[in-house]
């Protein structure tokens, strides 16, 4: 008898393990199931051009190849620019502008670099049944308020966060930390 219980037992688990697995399954993680447009909005009239490469943060045009390159990496299918139907996810960096270039504070005021402070990342879609994420906000930290990581190194920060909040988080991943 005990042996009949200890098989149903079992049976069950195993019954409610592959449910809970199947409805896991159904969960379409965005822009990997179908592709996301990916768009970086830089702000009124700017472009990454506004932003031209200094000694310490490097060029604008670091962060955009570097991030979708992270997300690809990751298994994210993205495009570039708009596309109908695709969900689309903006990437609007926050500029902080006149920020000291040299790693030691104080030793040179040179106040001529450009840093990326964080990029919000936001989700829309055509489709007005299509579930989208909140919007993301990925604060570019290390510890000091005036120390910032590179572009090319912000970027893939940003992508792991995003990979975080979107998978990581439910599967009990550690928090990405932004290595400075």
């Amino acid at each position: 008898m005990q042996g009949q219980l200890w098989t149903l037992a079992v049976w069950m688990l195993s019954v409610g393990c592959a449910g809970a697995a199947q409805a896991q399954d159904t969960v379409a993680v965005p822009c990997r199931a179908a592709p996301c447009a990916v768009v970086l909005d830089w702000g009124p009239g700017k472009t990454t051009a506004s932003y031209p490469p200094d000694r310490r943060y490097g060029a604008g045009d670091d962060f955009e190849p570097r991030f979708k390159a992270a997300l690809r990496d990751r298994g994210y299918r993205v495009l570039d620019g708009p596309t109908a139907g695709a969900l689309t996810m903006t990437v609007r960096p926050a500029m902080r502008l006149r920020v000291a270039c040299d790693r030691v504070t104080g030793m040179n005021p040179d106040l001529t670099c450009t840093a990326m402070e964080a990029v919000t990342l936001t989700f829309t879609s055509d489709d007005a049944t299509a579930k989208v994420p909140s919007a993301i906000r990925v604060n570019n930290r290390c510890g000091a308020a005036d120390t910032y990581l590179a572009h090319r190194a912000f970027a893939d920060f940003a992508a792991a966060t995003l990979w975080w909040e979107l998978e990581g988080r439910a599967a009990g991943a550690e928090r990405p930390r932004a290595g400075c």
